[in-house]
C-alpha cells in the first residue's frame, strides 16, 4: 500500500494520483519483462514450416556440400520424415479448430487457412481533419446538454457499496484476451495472469472510488476507432464508433452492473426485455405477435404498430434526470453519485490509422441467402477431402445457427415450399426437428420464471398435468409461438403408467 500513503494527504487519498500511480507502475512492470521477438514471414513460406523442419534443411545443405553420400542419404530420410510429421502436425492443429461447433473464431480462422482467403487490407485515411470531425460529431450531444450535473442530497443512513476481493479476483480470471486494451495500454493477459497480485490494490481502488463516488479519469477515458459501416463513406454518420476503454475499468463496470441488477425492484415492466435473464429477442418479438394476432381474431379488427429506433440513443441521456429515475428505482444515493461522475468528464479521443406483409417469404429469403453464401466454404472443405465430422462440426457453427435465427417465431406460418427452401439435405437434424427442440426449451423456460410477461398464457388444467389449449379462430394465429408451444409441451409429456 506504499501508493496509497504516497497518494494520501491530511487522511485523505487523492484517488486519481494514486490510480496513475498504480497503472504507471503496471506499464513499468510489463515493459521490464517483455522481450521484444521479431519473427519473418516470406509470402512462399509453407504455413507447416517448422523450427525442427529448417535445422533439418541446413542438415541436408551441410551434408550435400561436404560430398559424402552416405551423409546426404541419411539427411534427407531425416528430412522427409520431418516435413511428414511437421504436415500431419499442422493439418491436426487445422482439424482442433473444428472441434466445436460454437467456437465460430476457429471455424473460420480454419476456413481461411484451408481456402488460403486473405481480406483486403482496409485503405487508411491520412485526413489529419477526420479526427477532429468525427471526435465532435460524436461528442455532439454533450455540448447540447444544458443541464447541470448536480448531486443528490445524502441521507445519513446511505450505505456504500463495498466489493470484495474474491469477486475481484473472480473477474479477473475471467476477462477476454482478445479484448483491445484501452488508452492505459495494459492488456488483458496482465491482468488476468497476474490477478493473484492486483487484486488487494484494485479491491482498494475500487472500494475507494465507491466511497468517494469519484471515478479517477484515467480509467473513463476513452479511445474511439471509426470502422466504416458502408463503402464509400458518405458522411460521418456512416461510421461506428469502437470505443476503447481500459480493460481495468470494464471489470470495475461489470461488477457495479451486476450490484445494479440484483437491486432492481420487481415493479419494472414486464415488457423490459434487454439486460434481463431470461429474456431475449424471441421474446420480444414472440409477445409482440400474439398481442397482435390475439386482437386480430375479433372479427373487422386491425392492428396499428410504430416501430421507433433511437439513433444514438445512450448519447441522448442526460446524466442528472438519470440518477434521479435510478434513485427512484431504489439505488443508494452514493450508487448515484458514482454512476454520474461516470457519465461526465470523460475525455476521449478518436483515431484513424495513424492520426489520432404477413408472410415470411422475406425473412425466409434472406436467411435462405446467408446459409447460401457460407456453403460456399462447405463445398471448400469438402473438395479439401475433410472427414465428415468436421463437415458436420462447420455446418452446425456456422449454416445451422444462420438458418434456424428467431425460429420458435417464424417456422410455424411458413409455407412447405419454404421450409424446403432451408434444408440441406444432409443427415442432420431436420428444420422442424429443430423447431420442436428450440420451442419446448423456450416454452419450459417461460413456464419457469413467473416475472416472465406471457407466463400467464401458460395455465394448467384442473388436471394439473397438461396446459390449457389457447383458443384459435385462424390458421395464422394457430401456428404462431405460443398456441404451439401449449402443445409442443402437452405432445412431451411422460404416457400414463
Amino acid at each position: 500500500m506504499h501508493f496509497k500513503e504516497a497518494a494520501t494527504y491530511n487522511n485523505q487519498t487523492d484517488l486519481q494520483e494514486y490510480t496513475e500511480t498504480v497503472t504507471a507502475y503496471i506499464k513499468k512492470c510489463i515493459d521490464d519483462v517483455t522481450v521484444t521477438k521479431t519473427i519473418t514471414t516470406r509470402a512462399n513460406q509453407k504455413p507447416w514450416m517448422t523450427a525442427e523442419v529448417r535445422r533439418l534443411l541446413k542438415i541436408r545443405d551441410e551434408a550435400f556440400r561436404s560430398g559424402g553420400k552416405a551423409a546426404l542419404k541419411t539427411a534427407r530420410a531425416n528430412q522427409s520424415h520431418g516435413i511428414k510429421k511437421a504436415k500431419h502436425q499442422y493439418a491436426q492443429k487445422i482439424n482442433n479448430n473444428f472441434s466445436d461447433s460454437k467456437d465460430t473464431r476457429s471455424l473460420w480462422q480454419a476456413i481461411q487457412t484451408i481456402t488460403d482467403y486473405k481480406p483486403l487490407p482496409q485503405a487508411s485515411d491520412d485526413d489529419t481533419s477526420l479526427p477532429d470531425a468525427l471526435n465532435h460529431f460524436y461528442s455532439r450531444f454533450e455540448t447540447q446538454n444544458n443541464t447541470p450535473a448536480q448531486k443528490l442530497h445524502t441521507s445519513p443512513n446511505d450505505q456504500v457499496l463495498c466489493l470484495s476481493a474474491a469477486d475481484i479476483r473472480k473477474t479477473l480470471s475471467r476477462i477476454n484476451l482478445r479484448k483491445a486494451a484501452g488508452p492505459d495500454n495494459i492488456p488483458g493477459r496482465v491482468l488476468r495472469e497476474c490477478a493473484a497480485q492486483l487484486t488487494d490494490v484494485l479491491t482498494d481502488i475500487f472500494n475507494t472510488s465507491l466511497s468517494q463516488a469519484v471515478v479517477p479519469t484515467c480509467l473513463k477515458s476513452t479511445s474511439i476507432i471509426p470502422v466504416p459501416k458502408k463503402s464509400p463513406v458518405s458522411c460521418l454518420n456512416d461510421y461506428r464508433p469502437i470505443a476503447l476503454t481500459p480493460i481495468m475499468m470494464k471489470c470495475f463496470e461489470r461488477l457495479v452492473m451486476h450490484h445494479i441488477k440484483s437491486s432492481l425492484p420487481n415493479t419494472l415492466d414486464p415488457f423490459q426485455f434487454a439486460y434481463r435473464p431470461n429474456r431475449s429477442t424471441d421474446d420480444a418479438i414472440s409477445s409482440a405477435l400474439h398481442l397482435a394476432l390475439t386482437h386480430l381474431e375479433q372479427k373487422d379488427s386491425y392492428v396499428r404498430m410504430l416501430f421507433i429506433d433511437f439513433s444514438s440513443a445512450f448519447n441522448t441521456i442526460i446524466p442528472q434526470q438519470l440518477i434521479h429515475k435510478q434513485n427512484l428505482l431504489g439505488l443508494n444515493t452514493s450508487l448515484c453519485h458514482w454512476i454520474l461522475d461516470f457519465l461526465t468528464g470523460r475525455p476521449q479521443s478518436v483515431r484513424v490509422g495513424r492520426n489520432t406483409r404477413t408472410t415470411w417469404t422475406t425473412n425466409v429469403t434472406s436467411l435462405n441467402k446467408k446459409g447460401q453464401q457460407c456453403l460456399h466454404f462447405l463445398r471448400r472443405l469438402k473438395r479439401a477431402s475433410l472427414p465428415p465430422p468436421i463437415l458436420t462440426t462447420f455446418y452446425r457453427g456456422t449454416i445451422e445457427s444462420v438458418l434456424t435465427s428467431c425460429i420458435t417465431v417464424w417456422y410455424g406460418n411458413c409455407t412447405d415450399s419454404e421450409h424446403s427452401r432451408i434444408v440441406i439435405g444432409a443427415p442432420l437434424p431436420s428444420i422442424l426437428d429443430i423447431f420442436l427442440a428450440r420451442c419446448s426449451s423456450k416454452a419450459s423456460s417461460i413456464v419457469k420464471d413467473p416475472t416472465h410477461p406471457s407466463h400467464n398464457l401458460f395455465q394448467l388444467l384442473p388436471s394439473g398435468r397438461r396446459y390449457r389449449s389457447i383458443k384459435a379462430r385462424s390458421v395464422r394465429f394457430l401456428n404462431s409461438f405460443f398456441p404451439q408451444a401449449v402443445r409442443v409441451l402437452n405432445s412431451n409429456l411422460p404416457a400414463p403408467l
